[in-house]
């Protein structure tokens, strides 16, 4: 279908700013974050937030806990913010981890892993699976239920996401029960898709944007078939936790994600998949001002209300 008459609008509005390119990372990560969508819709109210910090074995980094409203521990979200692995923080996130908290009424635990180049692959990987393990190790403390733990992310952080539920199975720890995906990138060997071809630019993520992003994050070609960075390559998708993936329908990732809950469903493991009509990538971080995009990440949160509570 055609763009959403709201999402078009956006686009105009990003094309009249200028542009940052990834030649200078400090300026496109300043960028990045001028850019960013932040404004939680107003008739989702949360109990409140805080910020605290995440021991692991090589940093601690920065997270921040939703609580939502009601009393008594509740499921818990440990989710990683997407920016191509080497972009975007806490704050260019906090409007939708607080619409995801609020609807789903589940705690999100947005997470600040360390970023690409200067941390390649596989270290925000370790930082991701280390602060899903404290985050279940550590549960009550947050107010939720250790036996109601999921991951999530969008774009980088749904790769992230994806790659961190296949160690948390091959590990044995933590125990988790469900994963939410939002257009994850999760074939990074890859870019000649039917999505790369027909949404190469023009749509806020460009097939080359994504392909310099990869480049940034990886440390060599040769770790794109690893299935930590390209979890649709993992010869065993079989014994994972329930995923919902999200698409948009203008996205080069569009078909990594439809590509990735076909080979889940394949292995045996429940996958649902959640296409967007008329959306494009970053549509997560975009209900305030979408339509489709409130709509599709409602539906995710009641996914997470129905699997974690």
């Amino acid at each position: 279908m055609p763009l959403e008459p709201e999402i078009q609008a956006h686009l105009t509005r990003l094309a009249s700013q200028p542009a940052a390119t990834l030649g200078d990372l400090n300026a496109y990560r300043e960028g990045a974050a001028r850019s960013a969508w932040t404004l939680p819709r107003r008739d989702l109210p949360i109990a409140g937030k805080r910020d605290l910090q995440i021991p692991t074995p090589d940093a601690a980094l920065p997270a921040r806990l939703y609580a939502p409203l009601g009393e008594g521990p509740t499921g818990l979200l440990v989710y990683f913010h997407g920016g191509g692995w080497a972009a975007s923080d806490l704050d260019t996130h906090d409007a939708l981890c607080t619409d995801l908290c609020s609807v789903s009424g589940v705690r999100v635990l947005s997470v600040a892993y360390r970023l690409a180049p200067e941390f390649k692959f596989p270290l925000p990987l370790d930082d991701c699976w280390h602060a899903t393990l404290w985050a279940a190790q550590n549960a009550a403390e947050l107010g939720a239920d250790p036996a109601r733990l999921a991951v999530g992310g969008d774009s980088a952080g749904g790769n992230l996401a994806a790659a961190a539920t296949l160690r948390a199975r091959d590990a044995g720890e933590p125990k988790l029960t469900a994963q939410l995906l939002i257009y994850p990138a999760t074939e990074l060997s890859r870019t000649d898709t039917p999505s790369y071809r027909d949404n190469a630019d023009g749509y806020g993520l460009s097939a080359e944007a994504m392909r310099a992003f990869t480049r940034l994050y990886l440390k060599t070609p040769e770790d794109a078939l690893h299935p930590h960075a390209s979890p649709l390559l993992a010869p065993n998708l079989s014994g994972l936790p329930p995923a919902l993936i999200l698409t948009a329908e203008y996205d080069p990732l569009r078909d990594d994600g439809m590509l990735y809950a076909e080979a889940l469903t394949k292995a045996g493991t429940e996958a649902t998949h959640l296409p967007g009509p008329g959306l494009i990538h970053t549509f997560a971080r975009l209900a305030a001002i979408s339509p489709g995009s409130a709509t599709n990440m409602d539906a995710a949160a009641e996914w997470l209300k129905k699997t974690l509570n």
